[in-house]
């Protein structure tokens, strides 16, 4: 449908098409026709699920070894850390059943540190490619089965630096913990309109083929177009995400739950979250 309104405006010699090179939303598309959409995607493209298998793997084998290692985390599978638990994903989770206090920092030796910033810079590197695989593949009019590497580099790129800043965020709260759950309320409102506002923003890199700047531009518009289906996806993703941790109860051994648990999350949560963008990303589009 995309690609006949393209064509459609072509013929036409249309300015309005060459000046923003793809079509804004107008209007909210409503949650229903979203879920519809990224429901057709998944029942017909199979293969959608494949970038976060991989990527669920090495989440999993990331988390085994978190585990082992003398980093201070812990482990929160469902339900263990609440029934009820708020969680607004930026991207999909490669680690879901790990938890990171935000005193991690305090203390660290520099080669510890350094060790620590490189590990938490290649799982969202990882993220990314595999965010940005699914969105190639839910694609109607891409060729191939994986995406440019300019694209797939720029994405990266703009998780690394977002990524960075919410971890940023997590240290602060621990410097001022005494705030306790009126820093978290704080926190949250301020978050909450910023990760909607960005929710279209990578598949407006990959698919699109915008850089960072101008896709969090041009995201801005389906936000304001669909504030509330946005943030209703958010938060069910996040609890998804949060939920197939528990799976995690069905092996012998924490670290095997672990991973059992971070490779089921991962697909599932991140291959719908990379879909539901797609979705939005298209159906906004029209």
């Amino acid at each position: 449908m995309a690609t006949d309104d393209s064509d459609s405006d072509s013929a036409n010699g249309s300015e309005t098409t060459s000046e923003s090179g793809a079509s804004s939303p107008s209007s909210g598309p409503g949650l229903a026709s979203i879920i519809a959409t990224a429901l057709a995607l998944i029942r017909g493209r199979p293969l959608l699920f494949v970038p976060f298998v991989v990527a669920g793997a090495l989440g999993a084998a990331s988390t085994a070894a978190r585990l082992a290692s003398p980093y201070p985390v812990g482990l929160a599978p469902f339900p263990e850390g609440g029934l009820v638990r708020l969680s607004l994903p930026f991207v999909p989770r490669l680690e879901p059943t790990v938890e990171m206090g935000s005193a991690i920092l305090t203390g660290m030796k520099p080669r510890f540190l350094v060790a620590f910033v490189g590990w938490q810079v290649a799982i969202s590197a990882a993220t990314a490619v595999a965010f940005a695989g699914c969105l190639w593949l839910a694609a109607a009019d891409t060729d191939g089965i994986t995406p440019p590497l300019d694209r797939v580099a720029w994405l990266v790129a703009y998780v690394v630096v977002i990524d960075s800043a919410q971890f940023g965020v997590l240290f602060l709260s621990g410097l001022w913990a005494g705030a306790g759950v009126g820093l978290a309320l704080v926190a949250l409102l301020v978050l909450a309109p910023i990760l909607v506002w960005l929710f279209v923003a990578p598949a407006i890199i990959v698919v699109g083929g915008r850089r960072p700047i101008a896709a969090a531009i041009e995201s801005l518009e389906y936000a304001v177009a669909n504030p509330g289906s946005i943030l209703v996806m958010l938060v069910g993703l996040g609890y998804v995400g949060y939920a197939l941790t528990g799976v995690s109860q069905l092996a012998s051994s924490p670290t095997v739950g672990a991973a059992l648990a971070t490779v089921v999350s991962a697909t599932v949560a991140g291959t719908v979250h990379a879909v539901a963008v797609a979705a939005l990303y298209r159906v906004g589009s029209q």
